[in-house]
């Protein structure tokens, strides 16, 4: 295997940081002219919060930057788990239409188009997700724009865990059940060549839909998925050895957590940070669902699950009860 790049950069001038960046990472070895690009943000909310979805800006920059490079660019989302909200109101919520409308991207709803279940073996278990066609048929260069923030689940949700947006079934939470296993699928056959983390703000504290959002205005690339989410474990100060997910692909074969063995343009320890994982009752409650795909549809798909959510109603915080009434409102 070639070795991998990344570039680490604080953001003086979004644009030309973001280009330095995928320079220096030779996105044009992966971006060619006929090149049908596809480009996954993290829209886990339906309208655009600092630290938890990805920056608008950003992806006009990375649009922009694009469209005189690809065939055909698209950006795409599934919609929200359990029924929270569709894509489209995210796309609306991103000011995406506009944005695409100028840089001639198309916009897709990966929730609407055809999908196919895909099976295989990663280091001994026999895992199987449900993934778009297009993503696995029409794609030449696959690119994953996640946020730089913490999740109380997984520990950090990066380039590899923005994958599991492309899970088209909205009731994607009762597939939690052996999750590194199905990321390293998911990473392998759709194969993101490219990776930009929007570091404008990052997200402390808890994760993926609240918590502190910091203004750290970083961005950090690279040509490898398991290398970027390492690198940016690392400068969450939340070593990138403990997080499953990252291992479990590292073990697939599918990049480096050493990154004494990656090309990178500065030293990134001087960009490290000390963030920390706050959970609640719920997701200690959550927790112990989280693996187990009996228990999931136990809570969340069966005659009790009305008993469940009332109590998880009952346990919530106030930053919860906010995230769900939020939610809700956008809805009516």
């Amino acid at each position: 295997m070639a070795k991998s790049s990344a570039y680490i950069s604080n953001i003086s001038n979004l644009r030309d940081t973001l280009l330095n960046s995928l320079e220096f990472v030779e996105w044009k070895t992966q971006v060619k002219k006929d090149s049908t690009v596809f480009i996954k943000p993290n829209f886990t909310y339906p309208y655009y919060k600092e630290g938890i979805t990805t920056t608008p800006e950003l992806l006009n920059a990375l649009l922009e930057i694009l469209k005189d490079r690809a065939d055909r660019v698209i950006v795409g989302e599934s919609n929200g788990g359990n029924n929270s909200f569709t894509a489209d109101d995210a796309f609306r919520g991103h000011h995406m239409h506009k944005i695409c409308k100028k840089t001639g991207a198309e916009l897709i709803n990966l929730s609407k188009v055809p999908s196919v279940l895909v099976a295989e073996k990663i280091q001994g278990k026999d895992v199987t997700v449900q993934l778009p066609k297009l993503l696995l048929d029409e794609i030449d260069c696959f690119i994953s724009v996640p946020v730089l923030k913490v999740h109380v689940m997984t520990k950090v949700t990066l380039s590899m865990k923005n994958l599991w947006g492309c899970y088209p079934d909205t009731m994607r939470c009762l597939h939690h059940n052996n999750l590194s296993y199905k990321l390293s699928l998911i990473a392998k056959k759709l194969n993101p060549k490219l990776v930009v983390i929007d570091g404008i703000y990052a997200l402390d504290g808890h994760g993926p839909m609240y918590g502190n959002s910091k203004r750290t205005d970083l961005i950090i690339s690279s040509n490898n998925p398991v290398v970027a989410d390492s690198l940016a474990s690392e400068v969450m100060g939340i070593s990138c050895k403990d997080i499953s997910h990252i291992l479990v692909a590292e073990k697939e074969g599918l990049g480096t957590t050493c990154l004494d063995d990656v090309r990178i343009n500065d030293d990134w320890r001087k960009f490290k940070m000390n963030f920390k994982i706050k959970r609640t009752i719920n997701d200690n409650i959550s927790l112990i669902l989280f693996d187990s795909k009996i228990l999931t549809r136990i809570a969340m798909n069966s005659p009790i699950t009305p008993l469940v959510y009332k109590i998880a109603r009952i346990l919530r915080n106030s930053e919860e009860n906010e995230v769900v009434n939020d939610i809700l409102s956008t809805k009516k």
